[in-house]
């Protein structure tokens, strides 16, 4: 699966892309991750990446420009069709089945994403170039790399090759809707009074399932 990141800081991914599974993945090539350092498109002497809002306001905001020409060289990079994402607040909220959906994309599709920063992105960057719109959540982050980092971690997990032992897809969490995963214990079998359920103990493997769907917590939307 490819992915094109436009960012005002390439720097900020090397220690999460070169550990555990996801380095792993990279090294065989199941997940490829090209940069594109967004402060080389800027524009004039200085390289400006952003300006001051129209209508006033704190803050600065990403020009479109810098993004349109680092777009340019994601074309000439890639020979699949673009799938461009902007990460920020005012995406819908990033879900599993959103994963599932984008994984089944990889063979036609190169994804591209787009770190906001600042104040905000111009939202011609959306309405010219994206596919998609994404956020991670309802709280507020100090840039869109972390966000990326969210979506590329959660759609290498879903190829094939990635996991040691790939049944961990079928009962890990939110591998149903809306559901968490059942609580987990590993040795001793007691702690502080604390005792791992019985049956759990047991080997009985059809109880131990009805265990595991019956302390599967809903998720609270």
């Amino acid at each position: 699966m490819e992915f094109h990141i436009i960012t005002l800081f390439p720097e900020f991914f090397h220690s999460p892309l070169h550990t555990s599974l996801l380095g792993k993945a990279i090294e065989k090539g199941i997940v490829k991750i090209y940069f594109y350092p967004l402060r080389e498109y800027g524009i004039g002497k200085y390289r400006k990446v952003d300006d001051e809002p129209y209508g006033g306001g704190s803050g600065m905001v990403l020009k479109v420009e810098p993004i349109a020409k680092a777009l340019e060289d994601v074309k000439k990079n890639s020979s699949k069709e673009l799938y461009t994402i902007l990460l920020g607040p005012r995406g819908r909220m990033y879900e599993q089945e959103i994963a599932i959906e984008y994984t089944q994309k990889k063979e036609e599709k190169s994804f591209v994403l787009i770190c906001g920063h600042y104040e905000g992105v111009d939202e011609r960057v959306f309405t010219l170039f994206c596919q998609d719109y994404l956020s991670i959540g309802n709280y507020v982050l100090s840039s869109g790399e972390i966000g990326a980092l969210v979506v590329i971690d959660s759609l290498a997990r879903l190829l094939p090759g990635f996991m040691s032992n790939p049944n961990s897809l079928s009962v890990e969490s939110f591998s149903k809707k809306n559901y968490i995963e059942y609580p987990q214990y590993t040795r001793p079998a007691e702690f502080l009074g604390e005792k791992v359920p019985e049956v759990l103990l047991s080997g009985n493997h059809a109880e131990i399932e009805r265990w595991r769907q019956q302390n599967a917590k809903k998720a609270i939307h």
